[in-house]
């Protein structure tokens, strides 16, 4: 397994290179888990992806059948302690987010299950992550706006309950986008907020592997708090990503930071001058530098919802 430190997207294959920006992915190392039976009834089957936190494994509740997805801490870059606060607070932000049919729900947590390790089972999603539907290039147009405005409507729901969406990638994101256009969102993107502590990223420093690159806010990089305005920078990467195919800044992880700090916002019509005047100019906003002038999760519904007819 191989994970981008741009993106964070992982890829269970052996390709040099990220096929969305080009960074040299760093390997996982071996699968340690795959066969165990954790907490007597889920066996690991295999390590199938990688979070900002986490491993993900599918398994099996060997009681009833179920395949499901544990996710089991790592600490690549980070002390166990921070990792394990890590998964406790996207759990917490879950449980004050949910219900919500676009979170993948958290069926059980394991308390010290796997070498001390808390491990959090969620339910398997078999819809694709967005790195691999990416893979193949842009979202379809209608695609891409559906799937916006169902993002926006639950960055609308998180806020309301002082949620984030702190990490909000493409690689937590699954995404059907043939037939009726479906969005679900991974936990591992949630942290409670609405002022969620800050964790500075020097941006001439090597990013830490559990932060994504690709979607950090300027305010982020400096080093001060998580608030909603940030979500809303990052749902501008993820937009750029869908309606484009690649990144919105390219480069390893310290030129990504280096152009969030100080880049004009990437010009849509420049990767894609098919694409309406109307969504370049709600993207300009959305990767606005400074906070206060960044639109609303309602304002960019209602502009995604009348783009989308």
């Amino acid at each position: 397994m191989k994970v981008c430190p741009t993106c964070k997207s992982s890829y269970p294959g052996k390709p040099p290179r990220c096929p969305l920006d080009g960074a040299m992915l760093y390997d996982l190392g071996p699968d340690l888990l795959g066969g165990r039976v954790v907490a007597r009834h889920f066996r690991m089957v295999e390590r199938c992806g990688a979070g900002t936190t986490a491993d993900v494994y599918r398994a099996i509740d060997v009681n009833t059948g179920a395949l499901v997805a544990a996710r089991v801490p790592t600490a690549y870059g980070s002390d166990d302690a921070t990792q394990r606060e890590r998964l406790t607070d996207q759990v917490r932000a879950f449980r004050a987010a949910a219900p919500h049919d676009m979170l993948v729900p958290v069926l059980d947590v394991l308390e010290r299950a796997v070498d001390g390790r808390t491990v959090v089972i969620t339910e398997f999603v078999s819809t694709p992550a967005l790195p691999h539907v990416l893979a193949a290039g842009p979202v379809r147009l209608d695609a891409a706006l559906a799937a916006g405005i169902q993002i926006a409507a639950l960055l609308e729901h998180l806020h309301a309950r002082s949620v984030l969406a702190r990490d909000l990638r493409a690689g937590a994101i699954f995404l059907a986008s043939t037939g009726n256009t479906r969005v679900r969102l991974s936990i591992d993107a949630l942290a409670t907020g609405p002022m969620a502590a800050p964790d500075p990223v020097p941006a001439m420093r090597t990013l830490s592997p559990n932060m994504a690159a690709a979607y950090l806010c300027p305010e982020r990089i400096r080093g001060g708090a998580c608030t909603p305005a940030g979500d809303i920078y990052a749902f501008a990467a993820l937009l750029f990503e869908m309606f484009t195919g690649r990144p919105a800044f390219l480069g390893d992880g310290a030129a990504v930071i280096a152009q969030h700090l100080d880049a004009p916002a990437p010009v849509l019509r420049h990767a894609a001058p098919a694409l309406p005047r109307a969504l370049e100019a709600l993207l300009a906003r959305m990767f606005a530098k400074l906070p206060r002038f960044r639109p609303t999760p309602t304002e960019v519904r209602t502009t995604l919802a009348t783009l989308a007819g």
